[in-house]
């Protein structure tokens, strides 16, 4: 496989941070090559930290940094000082953070590839699009009774409740048409569930092929839905060996008001 600068457009399924040794790299290769991201859940992580730190944090010492955490004060159950994601926060640029907050959650791809959207973890079949909450769509990996979860313990994988959707939607729509907003027939390409390795089926691409663990970086290229994957080395450090939903408990402005959807032009 072989990019091609000015033919090829690189599109990620999110998570550049915090997945490996070397995170502040992979943003500025990314913005090198101008490839296009949906938000990871912890690409938001890093966001909402360099948020706190540039803003209600700014004025703060180590010392003062240091008591918050052990007092459990930070503003996010998810926030831990001596974590990557602290770290990572404090590297980046400028100019990095202002490009990783335009991350939308929900991406739909131009055409001729419109009939695809990309997201980070997963979507819930019983709303449209435009409907998803924003952080559900960054961790979702199965939908239980009470909604979408994380958990591959509950209920049922949302890919699948996914193709049982679009399949009514395709065989209740005699004229062919589809309208975009109410009945949502989209093929989804994702990441985020290493768990379950790498998920390709007719309408859900799942690309997590466990990298960061030693297994595989994939790529899923179109046209022609043809896959690609490469040897990864072992990395399992830091905050990347655990992932789980957080609680907002402060009142720092949310990274999610940034747009959940856009439609790339």
């Amino acid at each position: 496989l072989k990019f091609k600068r000015g033919e090829d457009q690189v599109v990620l399924v999110g998570d550049l941070v915090a997945k490996g040794p070397e995170s502040v790299a992979v943003v500025r290769r990314a913005r090198q090559i101008n490839a296009w991201v949906v938000r990871g859940n912890h690409d938001d992580r890093v966001i909402r930290w360099r948020e706190f730190l540039d803003g209600p944090g700014k004025a703060l010492s180590q010392t003062e940094l240091k008591d918050l955490d052990k007092s459990k004060g930070l503003p996010y159950d998810d926030f831990k000082l001596s974590g990557d994601h602290y770290k990572i926060a404090r590297d980046l640029s400028p100019d990095d953070i202002t490009w990783m907050k335009a991350f939308p959650t929900i991406m739909s791809l131009p055409s001729p590839f419109s009939e695809w959207v990309v997201v980070h973890g997963g979507l819930d079949a019983s709303k449209p699009l435009l409907k998803q909450d924003a952080e559900d769509v960054m961790v979702t990996r199965n939908i239980a009774s009470g909604g979408p979860t994380s958990s591959r313990d509950e209920g049922q994988a949302w890919f699948e409740l996914w193709a049982d959707k679009m399949k009514g939607l395709s065989q209740g729509n005699s004229t062919g048409e589809v309208n975009f907003n109410e009945l949502h027939y989209n093929k989804i390409i994702y990441g985020h569930d290493a768990g379950r390795n790498l998920q390709l089926h007719p309408l859900t691409k799942g690309l997590d092929s466990r990298c960061v663990y030693g297994g595989q970086l994939t790529a899923f290229i179109l046209p022609g839905e043809n896959t690609v994957s490469v040897t990864c080395p072992n990395y399992d450090g830091g905050d990347a060996a655990k992932d789980r939903r957080r609680r907002r408990r402060g009142t720092i402005p949310s990274a999610y008001a940034e747009p959940m959807y856009t439609l790339e032009q």
